[in-house]
């Protein structure tokens, strides 16, 4: 049976890095947009599983937003906002997607996209406090699902060249600062997290679950 990968967030950046690289492993590759499958409305999860996906053996959960401000500008709305997406959003994806994953015979995995922000990003609060749930969560599943052959494990990148972190480093000179303190003074890149996704799906890593890789081009040595 040819196996299947859902990645929410999948039509652009890290996601859509995966999806490229699971089509060429032969996998079937659902790789929805965030206005295909809205993270923050169970209806539309709900409803874009039911019309595209029978089975299911590697769910990676990487939709989310991001909000920078200052304290005293920051709307509580932009921060549930931002919690509703990445964190809630994510656990609502895999409640919905369990009983597909429950179904499969084979090596079934959940892959978390975290980032290095969990430990701390200045002006961007919910960003980080998003991240570092879906690390506790990660972990969290990953001890409930381990009786049932699911694997879950976490991935945090750090400056990933995509348009969201180009949005954020707008100039030439945010660009070097921030790269400049890792270690490669280099961007990571989308295709150096889908290889990681690739390595943990795979039976190499069958002894590897509620763990935390980091991918940051050593900006946390």
């Amino acid at each position: 049976m040819q196996k299947s990968i859902l990645i929410s967030g999948g039509s652009r950046g890290i996601g859509k890095a995966i999806a490229d690289l699971f089509l060429q492993l032969d996998y079937q590759v659902f790789a929805p947009s965030s206005k295909d499958l809205d993270t923050r409305v169970v209806d539309s999860i709900e409803h874009y599983i039911k019309n595209n996906i029978n089975d299911l053996s590697v769910l990676v959960v990487n939709a989310g937003i991001f909000h920078s401000a200052k304290l005293e500008n920051y709307q509580i709305e932009d921060f549930e906002n931002t919690i509703d997406v990445n964190l809630t959003g994510a656990f609502r994806l895999i409640k919905s997607c369990y009983p597909l994953l429950q179904k499969n015979t084979d090596h079934k995995n959940i892959i978390l996209i975290s980032s290095v922000s969990a430990s701390g990003e200045l002006y961007a609060p919910a960003y980080a406090a998003s991240k570092a749930g879906l690390e506790a969560m990660a972990k969290s599943l990953a001890l409930e699902l381990a009786s049932e052959n699911i694997r879950v494990n976490c991935i945090a990148p750090g400056w990933v060249k995509t348009d969201m972190a180009l949005d954020i480093l707008k100039t030439e000179e945010q660009i070097k600062n921030n790269l400049g303190a890792t270690l490669t003074g280099d961007w990571v890149y989308p295709q150096e997290i889908a290889a990681m996704v690739k390595y943990l799906v795979s039976a190499e890593a069958r002894s590897i679950t509620g763990q935390v890789f980091t991918i940051d081009a050593g900006l946390g040595a």
